[in-house]
């Protein structure tokens, strides 16, 4: 199953308009960005199950959750091992592990292992998630000709177009080119699964610098084809397709006002300082 290509279905989402599709991937990314509560984002995530279910893309979701358990548990850990030398902000949670140790030169550092750390953690690795998957919701669901039609009717450039366009086709290939690339190192022994977190991320490092050269690579190739075949950004173009808002597009904009408008009360009744 190819999880990183548009899917062809009739879901309530690939009926949506791709401008409103857009403007749920933008706001989705501000509001990810700004909420800090995990009681909000908790309620968010269920918003996006409940969406996800709706339009039975939800096998594609635990696909992606299933790629991405790696980068969430290093940030999860991430902020853990940061926590380790600060106190909690609020006060009265139960504290797991505390101690001081004095060294030669005079000073001292103190170990603090509570409930915030996990806390933090935790609400950050849900941010990181959240923010992808809003953005693979999108992709998958919406054609990269759509999406260019779509901004073109926002009345934005066709290079502007085109580039946003672009961008939803290019971080699939990075993430295939990154698959092969370990693929290719797992034939050589270089073992990725059956290994520790702290090796998992460190090999992860290590594929960073191939896939820098294949990511290039790919780049040099599509300017090559986009040169080949005269790609002139000057020109106007027509479409044969017309996209235009239905009541699937009202339903679905008043569906996440009121879940953002929920989100946000909720960040404010029950926020706890990151």
């Amino acid at each position: 199953m190819d999880y990183l290509k548009y899917v062809d279905s009739d879901s309530l989402l690939h009926r949506l308009d791709p401008r409103t599709k857009f403007a749920f991937f933008i706001v989705m990314a501000v509001v990810t960005s700004l909420i800090k509560s995990g009681v909000a984002l908790l309620f968010l995530f269920a918003f996006f199950m409940v969406l996800w279910c709706v339009c039975g893309i939800q096998k594609y979701i635990l696909i992606l959750l299933s790629k991405l358990k790696v980068l969430l548990m290093f940030i999860f850990l991430l902020w853990l091992v940061l926590g380790l030398t600060q106190y909690p902000v609020v006060e009265g949670g139960p504290i797991f592990y505390q101690n001081s140790f004095s060294f030669a030169a005079g000073q001292t550092i103190t170990l603090c292992f509570d409930w915030y750390d996990l806390y933090k953690g935790a609400v950050y690795a849900l941010r990181i998630f959240l923010m992808i998957s809003s953005f693979y919701t999108v992709l998958i669901t919406t054609n990269f000709s759509d999406i260019i039609l779509g901004l073109q009717k926002w009345k934005v450039p066709y290079a502007i177009a085109f580039g946003i366009g672009l961008v939803f086709q290019i971080i699939p290939i990075i993430i295939t080119e990154l698959q092969a690339i370990m693929e290719a190192q797992s034939s050589r022994g270089l073992e990725i699964e059956q290994c520790g977190w702290v090796t998992k991320v460190k090999n992860y490092v290590t594929f960073s610098l191939p896939l820098l050269f294949r990511v290039i690579s790919k780049g040099q190739a599509i300017s090559l084809a986009m040169h080949y075949y005269q790609l002139d950004f000057s020109v106007r173009r027509t479409a044969y397709k017309f996209i235009k808002a239905s009541y699937y597009d009202l339903f679905f904009i008043i569906a996440n006002v009121m879940a953002i408008v929920v989100t946000v009360v909720l960040r404010i009744h029950f926020y706890i300082p990151i």
